[in-house]
């Protein structure tokens, strides 16, 4: 059996539980201020919380950037150190960052196999999908297998991911979602349904006023996504820094799927710069037997 690395980039928000019981790697885009000094993503829980206050008290919003093609073709050199056979790299939407591309050149760049895999998803449904990766890896599967399997589920439709923003002006700004009439949600003091489309790309989908209505909005947006009630899920809860919120959508979320495996995260810099601190969301990736 094949010795098998799987890497994901740090908007996947890989808390660190599941990076150590699922020997997962992380390489970290940027974080890059006004002033020009530049910072690397982290995915240190006390970092992340001490960021979000930095994001709050500062007027001015900071750029990202991805992995440079050094950054992979380092971390890839270390991990083919360490005794590795291959290595399967799991990265952000190409509709959302360029961290595709620099991991897909990067592994022209070694002799050690890298198979690289756009998930069309971001945040913590990416850390789902690389704990299915290396469930599958551990039954004896290759890299290219793998993929082949995820592009099937992929195909089923069998991941959600479903958030929503206190304050919509940071995806905006960011560029990374068009100003939608009717979505004006800092203005009006009510949280906006975002989901990630098949395509890759972001959309929002409603409003709603107070926690409640929004963690209904946001389940009853899973099961138009297909997921039915009682099915069988494995889930994470994501948020940068509603802890309580997050806590309430996880028991919603219990009460309406059968949930296998749980999990919690932080959204990390770079996520957090563009759906700013108080994001709610809900990864669902639909339970396969097979994993």
């Amino acid at each position: 059996m094949k010795k098998i690395k799987i890497v994901v980039d740090s908007t996947s928000d890989i808390p660190e539980d599941m990076m150590k019981e699922y020997d997962i790697d992380v390489v970290p885009l940027y974080v890059i201020w006004p002033d020009g000094s530049q910072e690397k993503d982290t995915f240190k829980e006390a970092e992340k919380r001490e960021f979000y206050q930095r994001l709050l008290e500062n007027p001015e919003i900071p750029d990202t950037s991805q992995p440079t093609v050094k950054d992979f073709v380092e971390k890839y050199n270390e991990i083919k150190a360490q005794g590795y056979d291959e290595i399967l790299v799991l990265t952000i939407s190409t509709q959302m960052s360029g961290t595709y591309n620099s991991a897909t050149l990067a592994a022209k760049e070694v002799d050690i196999p890298v198979y690289v895999f756009d998930t069309l998803r971001a945040s913590a449904i990416v850390a789902l999908m690389a704990r299915t990766a290396r469930l599958l890896a551990n039954k004896g599967y290759d890299s290219g297998k793998i993929i082949e399997i995820m592009k099937q589920r992929f195909e089923r439709h069998d991941y959600a991911a479903v958030f929503y923003v206190s304050n919509f002006d940071y995806l905006v700004k960011g560029g990374r979602i068009s100003k939608f009439q009717g979505f004006l949600g800092t203005m009006l003091r009510m949280k906006v349904g975002v989901y990630i489309r098949q395509d890759g790309n972001m959309e929002p989908f409603g409003k709603a006023r107070g926690v409640n209505k929004a963690i209904k909005m946001i389940l009853d947006k899973v099961k138009e996504l297909g997921f039915k009630e009682g099915e069988k899920v494995n889930a994470m809860k994501i948020t940068a820094g509603a802890d309580d919120e997050a806590d309430k959508l996880c028991e919603e979320t219990m009460k309406v799927f059968d949930v296998v495996y749980c999990n919690k995260a932080l959204t990390a810099k770079v996520i957090t710069k563009h759906v700013a601190p108080g994001m709610v969301g809900l990864a669902l990736e639909r339970y396969s037997p097979d994993d």
